[in-house]
């Protein structure tokens, strides 16, 4: 029998008491969409985000959790776990999913087998890890890894779904339901939508946007008060996808990242507040007072400030670390110029005079 460590329990164990209604809903967007992440997570508000890749981008925006997915075998070795382990130790993730649909051929394409020789590696990850992440949460593919899990005490944390096929609210919860009969395990709603699969550019969608619109609805109190949903995300189509008739209905935000009717609702579901807390822009923040014989004040609670301070001359005269104040008590009386940055290198120059 596999030993596991007691302080990873703890973990674990602290980790999925801690989730709760206002952490579970979550937006999926590729790499594609990375320079739009900031004002899309300002939008639809979510408390967590991934984007079927493992690797922590430095421009991501904070007060969003970033989840990793091992999509497929190539991303499986010791180097990404390596890496992910350190992105641990520094808080950066709590999670990871694993291998994205590997029942499809044209996903991550791997045996069970295969994926359970795998698995001793992924264990030791030092954070929750997913079950394999299949097209459909009943298939067969994916009883007979759970089964294999079971066989051969692999430690699977939460089992992470894919639902498309279901299109009545009701039948979308039995299934729910009838997934948590079948693994015993917290679940992880990683990709849902209302599609239509007949749909093409001359063929419209029958699901129309105020059916799915009240679709939405009814699915979301009803995870919200199931304590075994830990997480949930709804997936938003790419306009320019081949298969976006399929699923246009159910589009919560544009290219342009203007909010749909969708989106506006989905964003008002237990929103992340916290978010404008994070992303103040640099370039609004003001010091004060000004002039000022001391100390002067940071007038929006960045984290972490890297603050530099330079002579006329273009001499650095000071530079740290501060949060809300920064002493000025060293420097002589005199014109000076302030280079604050923040954690993304975003920054912004403030001429001061010390009296």
């Amino acid at each position: 029998m596999k030993k596991i460590s007691v302080s990873f329990m703890l973990v674990c164990f602290n980790l999925f008491a801690q989730e709760n209604i206002e952490l579970k809903k979550g937006v999926v967007f590729n790499l594609q969409y990375e320079n739009s992440w900031q004002e899309r997570f300002e939008k639809l508000k979510p408390h967590w985000h991934y984007s079927w890749h493992w690797e922590y981008r430095d421009n991501y925006p904070e007060g969003v959790e970033f989840v990793p997915m091992i999509w497929g075998k190539n991303n499986a070795t010791q180097a990404t776990i390596d890496y992910l382990n350190n992105l641990v130790s520094l808080e950066k993730i709590k999670n990871v999913l694993m291998f994205n649909e590997p029942d499809l051929e044209s996903q991550s394409n791997m045996s069970v087998d295969e994926v359970v020789s795998f698995w001793p590696l992924l264990e030791t990850l030092n954070v929750p890890i997913s079950s394999p992440v299949t097209s459909a949460p009943l298939n067969n593919w994916m009883r007979d890894f759970m089964q294999a899990a079971i066989s051969e005490n692999l430690r699977v944390d939460f089992v992470a779904i894919h639902v498309y096929h279901k299109n009545n609210p009701t039948k979308f919860i039995e299934l729910i339901n009838e997934v948590y009969q079948t693994y015993g395990k917290p679940i992880w709603i990683t990709e849902f939508a209302v599609r239509d699969t007949n749909a093409t550019i001359n063929n419209p969608n029958i699901y129309t946007e105020s059916y799915v619109l009240a679709y939405m609805e009814n699915v979301l109190n009803e995870l919200h008060e199931l304590d075994y949903v830990k997480r949930y995300s709804w997936f938003d189509p790419n306009a320019n996808n081949e298969k976006y008739p399929k699923l246009q209905t159910s589009d919560i935000i544009n290219e342009n990242n203007q909010l749909t009717t969708l989106g506006e609702f989905y964003a008002s579901q237990n929103p992340n507040n916290n978010l404008s807390n994070y992303n103040q822009k640099i370039s609004e923040l003001t010091i004060y007072p000004n002039p000022t014989k001391n100390l002067i004040f940071i007038d929006k609670n960045f984290s972490d400030l890297t603050v530099s301070i330079f002579d006329l001359n273009g001499q650095i005269m000071l530079k740290k670390i501060v949060k809300s104040e920064i002493d000025l008590s060293q420097l002589k009386k005199g014109v000076y110029i302030i280079k604050l940055s923040d954690k993304k290198n975003k920054s912004v120059h403030k001429s001061i005079v010390k009296i």
